[in-house]
């Protein structure tokens, strides 16, 4: 089973304001991994998200614009403004850029035929915006993929605008660190693909899609818990997949126990790292750094989801999760398999190339 699919299904958190993504601004986020997920539409609020209250884009949202539609999105602003607040987007962009106003958010029947007018898909669309009761609900209400931005506070001289923006963002964290604490940590742990092995991973795709790492966990994604060696299958696979990817294996286990595993794999030049700490995401990324591979053409691939997966996700990785090869592991990995169970459930979809 793969909840993961292209079919939209109602649960919970069509009705919870939690973003897929939470970045500073427009600018950090990764547009190029979006594009490669499949999406073509961006939907961008205007106040606090593009420019701040009643004044027009800069400059350097205009070079933004002009970039994302060189790459082949279509782009529209949806406002809960007026016209005359973001007619000056249509102005400097033109026909590049739409505008819709008086959208009436968070309330779903202008969203709806914005898309019609568009010609765009609920699941190929991304909006953006800064208000997680509207922007977000919104979106996630109507099978969008949802990106939070924190409000525009740079270059900002009213007191009075900062004021509202820090409210803004003041009443996210607190509904994030309480009330939405628990579904944001179930939601870093969705994979965008579950496998049922290593073997069943299209790994041809991943190479057309220009990802260029492969990271592997190892206990009970690679060979039983504990093993210190490596089947002779998974060493033919990595053989063949090492003309075409660089490889890592960042396993939570102790560094002495990959001596014997290093000098299997030491004729295809692949890293292994002990104590890499996941669910955090520091030492893998770090390591990740000394390749010289950016995010967006990283896969992790594991077995479980509140380690290795939130660990992937939390730098940006497309993430694979595989069933674990054996059920003899720790007792703590038993008790979070029995959570495992309970997201899988409730899980939403996660975008997949």
């Amino acid at each position: 089973m793969n909840p993961t699919t292209e079919k939209f299904k109602k649960n919970i958190y069509n009705i919870i304001p939690i973003p897929y993504e939470h970045h500073p601004t427009i600018f950090d986020i990764d547009y190029l991994k979006l594009k490669k997920l499949g999406f073509n539409t961006l939907l961008f609020d205007y106040d606090f998200t593009l420019a701040p209250w009643k004044q027009p884009i800069d400059n350097k949202t205009v070079a933004l614009f002009k970039k994302l539609y060189k790459m082949g999105f279509k782009i529209a602003v949806v406002s809960n403004g007026p016209e005359k607040r973001i007619k000056n987007v249509k102005e400097k962009m033109r026909e590049k850029v739409k505008i819709y106003w008086k959208m009436k958010k968070p309330f779903s029947e202008k969203i709806k035929k914005v898309l019609e007018d568009l010609d765009s898909r609920p699941k190929d669309t991304v909006l953006i915006g800064d208000l997680f009761f509207t922007d977000i609900l919104v979106g996630n209400k109507n099978g969008l993929y949802t990106i939070l931005v924190n409000p525009y506070t740079y270059e900002i001289d009213s007191f009075y605008k900062k004021i509202a923006a820090i409210v803004s963002k003041s009443l996210y964290f607190i509904f994030f660190y309480t009330f939405g604490w628990l579904f944001r940590v179930m939601d870093l742990a969705v994979p965008n693909e579950f496998a049922e092995t290593i073997f069943d991973i299209d790994y041809k795709k991943l190479k057309q899609k220009d990802y260029k790492l492969l990271i592997f966990d190892f206990d009970n994604t690679l060979t039983t818990w504990r093993s210190e060696k490596l089947p002779d299958d998974i060493i033919e696979l990595f053989g063949k997949l090492s003309k075409d990817f660089k490889i890592m294996i960042a396993s939570n286990g102790k560094e002495y126990r990959f001596d014997n595993i290093k000098k299997q794999l030491e004729m295809y030049n692949i890293k292994v790292m002990g104590y890499s700490l996941k669910p955090f995401p520091f030492r893998i990324k770090k390591s990740v750094q000394e390749f010289n591979i950016e995010p967006t053409h990283v896969v992790l691939i594991g077995d479980q989801l509140f380690t290795d997966i939130i660990a992937g996700n939390k730098n940006g990785f497309y993430t694979i999760k595989v069933e674990p090869i054996s059920s003899r592991e720790r007792f703590f990995t038993k008790i979070l398999r029995f959570f495992e169970k309970i997201s899988i459930k409730t899980m939403r979809e996660k975008p997949k190339f």
